[in-house]
């Protein structure tokens, strides 16, 4: 590793954790930006190039030749006017495959249903063209579907507009994976596990339309280092909201052993920099998934869910650990229009002596609760250290291996995702990557 400091930044160039997966795509370019920066560093101290920047995360990013505008994108977002036109339809569910046909359908939004029109809002894959209205009674008993599509404006429910061709299965609730590289704003491995999370949101009462419930679950922590870990809700300010309260009345991180650093308020619902709600999760991930400190009492930091096997003080297996956070809105209609599109997780780690945060690519430049007094859009490119995947049980990639490599000089492509590197170099292609795993021996 070669390192070089001064007061404005610090620039580190990390060799990847396993050099087996990654030496394909190493050059002596890294190397090369690693000693101008070294030498700017000599001579002035607070001399900041963000061209030399962004050369130095091309340079180690794993795909070459990017596309430029890319925006890192694999979800899209609508809503709809529904109507019931019948007494006997008192409430409906909104999903992503017809439940009659198939085992796996999601459920993207629900509400009661009376004489006026509801609008509801929901976010989908961008492979989705069709969604499906499943209507019940007063009793929970289903009526039928009706197919329409995604972007419909409007739907009126009627008995005879519906089709039940037999028995339902029993939908689940959307459910999107995060991934996320913790070394922000430098290059790192790019295996996206160094924290992994999985949300979902349904309504606890389908009859209250001021509760919704995040459910969060810290599948992954892969990271080297100790970090916290948060959720801002877009568009939506604290005072838009009644209350977050931890069902179970546990945090997921209860019973951390030392004094917090990254989120010093406890508080579950706080208000970021911006005016946007704020969930803390965590002030530690390592301590979040393993309740563990090593010999000498200090949190044992080692990769949780990203190796195949244990290895002592490095790597570990543990169960995932979950939380359902329930939000109770101050009106209704932010309740409905809340979708997980309007969901930012992020984390927040130690950077040149000051806590960066690690958002999703909408909101790269975004800072909620860091005091750092940094200009985010120095760091303005088109790579994204998180992927939001609109799929739950979604395959990260084990330690050390990227989701994929692709080298020009070569032309091959390595990793469990062939079609991610082919998506990074085209945004308008491969926007099923995700459900294509070419290497399972890659992935967790």
């Amino acid at each position: 590793m070669i390192e070089t400091a001064y007061f404005h930044r610090v620039f580190v160039i990390l060799q990847p954790k396993y050099k087996p997966y990654t030496t394909m795509k190493i050059s002596k370019t890294t190397f090369i930006f690693a000693l101008a920066v070294l030498a700017m560093a000599s001579c002035k101290k607070d001399l900041y190039d963000k061209d030399l920047y962004n050369g130095l995360v091309a340079s180690q990013f794993m795909i070459d030749n990017a596309d430029p505008d890319h925006d890192w994108r694999l979800t899209k977002h609508s809503s709809i006017f529904v109507k019931s036109l019948d007494e006997n339809i008192r409430s409906i569910q909104i999903l992503t495959e017809n439940p009659y046909t198939s085992a796996s359908a999601e459920i993207v939004a629900e509400s009661i249903v009376f004489g006026t029109a509801d609008e509801l809002s929901y976010t989908v894959s961008v492979l989705t063209n069709e969604l499906y209205v499943v209507a019940y009674d007063v009793y929970g008993n289903d009526l039928g579907y009706v197919k329409f599509a995604y972007d419909a404006l409007s739907l009126d429910l009627s008995l005879s507009s519906l089709t039940k061709p037999g028995t339902i299965n029993k939908p689940s609730y959307q459910t999107y994976t995060y991934l996320y590289e913790s070394n922000f704003p430098m290059p790192d491995d790019f295996d996206y596990n160094d924290m992994v999370l999985r949300i979902s949101k349904k309504k606890p009462e389908i009859g209250n339309s001021y509760v919704i419930d995040l459910v969060v679950t810290l599948a992954a922590c892969g990271a080297g280092e100790l970090y916290a870990g948060a959720i801002q809700l877009d568009g939506i300010r604290k005072d838009d909201i009644e209350s977050v309260e931890i069902v179970g009345g546990k945090a997921m991180d209860d019973g951390y052993p030392t004094t917090p650093t990254f989120i010093t308020d406890n508080s579950t619902l706080q208000q970021g920099r911006n005016g946007f709600a704020v969930i803390r999760l965590f002030e530690c991930a390592q301590w979040a998934i393993s309740k563990q400190q090593d010999n000498v009492g200090d949190i044992a930091v080692i990769r949780y869910n990203t190796e195949r096997i244990d290895k002592e003080n490095y790597s570990a297996k543990v169960s995932p650990v979950t939380t359902t956070y329930r939000i109770t809105f101050k009106n209704s209609d932010t309740a409905n229009s809340f979708t997980l599109d309007d969901v930012d997780p992020f984390l927040i780690h130690e950077y040149n002596t000051g806590f960066f945060e690690v958002h999703t690519y909408d909101h790269k430049f975004d800072l909620c609760i860091s005091p750092i007094n940094t200009n985010m859009r120095d760091y303005d490119n088109n790579v994204s250290w998180s992927v939001v995947i609109p799929k739950g049980d979604f395959r990260y990639p084990i330690e050390g291996a990227p989701l994929c490599i692709y080298s020009e000089d070569i032309d091959e492509y390595y990793g469990p995702y062939e079609g991610f590197a082919k998506w990074i170099k085209d945004c308008d292609t491969n926007h099923d990557w995700y459900l294509k795993l070419t290497d399972p021996e890659l992935a967790y």
